[in-house]
């Protein structure tokens, strides 16, 4: 897995995670509550992006509907590079055939989501060990989610997804290759990990690594800890989505 897997501590109970990694928990009833880096457009990135018609924010957390939890996964791994998915549930339960078949990770029982969508083709898969936290009749299960990964030789991006408008939900991915079948259409110096997309006009711009596509989120500068850019970064993969303009109209957003 190319890059470091986030270190993600549980302490007294309470989930730690490093800055800028999104965590979402799953009470055993209720909403979820999710809490993302602060950026400027995080509305309507859950808006339009992650299609929930009207996400909440109450303090640094975001309150959502758990039909949401899927496609909010997918997306923020493809935005974030991984994703914190911290989840309760009770002692009694048991692991079923209907956590075998699940497609995500909204899922109850004792494997500690080991076995969350073993007999499906989902978007993203776990990464690292389980934790797990006693809380007497409940037990809170964390796991660090990213994406999947294509074992076979990377090949250079050519318009597969083309035209195609972002989606995070199964269903409008279908057919989609994995980003990890290709190079990063950046730097092209490591296999991509994530699809990035145009955030003004929606549509699929390129695979790219980790790395890459944190360097061009709007509003982080090397002075706040990220990487200078490399002689070899391009930003050409913009005009992938068909209407970027470095004149007649307003650039694409990262």
């Amino acid at each position: 897995m190319q890059g470091d897997v986030p270190e993600v501590r549980i302490v007294n109970g309470r989930l730690v995670t490093p800055p800028g990694v999104p965590m979402v928990w799953l009470p055993q009833d209720g909403q979820v509550i999710a809490k993302i880096p602060a950026r400027k457009g995080n509305r309507r990135w859950l808006h339009q992006t992650v299609r929930i018609r009207s996400p909440r924010l109450d303090g640094d957390r975001w309150t959502l509907p758990r039909s949401c939890l899927v496609r909010l996964v997918t997306a923020a791994i493809d935005q974030y590079g991984y994703i914190v998915v911290c989840r309760d549930m009770s002692t009694l339960s048991r692991c079923t055939r209907s956590c075998l078949e699940a497609t995500g990770v909204d899922c109850d029982c004792s494997c500690l989501g080991a076995h969350h969508g073993a007999d499906s083709s989902s978007w993203f898969e776990r990464v690292g060990d389980a934790m797990v936290a006693d809380l007497g009749e409940a037990k809170r299960t964390t796991i660090v989610y990213s994406a999947k990964t294509d074992d076979s030789e990377p090949v250079i991006y050519s318009g597969e997804l083309s035209r195609r408008h972002y989606r995070p939900d199964p269903a409008g991915r279908r057919g989609w290759p994995a980003a990890s079948r290709f190079m990063c259409a950046s730097c092209m110096s490591v296999r991509a990990r994530v699809w990035d997309h145009c955030h003004t006009h929606g549509f699929v711009r390129a695979p790219l690594c980790n790395t890459c596509n944190t360097r061009h989120w709007g509003g982080w500068q090397p002075q706040h800890g990220r990487a200078v850019p490399s002689s070899n970064l391009d930003t050409s993969y913009y005009r992938w989505c068909p209407l970027f303009s470095d004149e007649r109209e307003a650039p694409c957003s990262a």
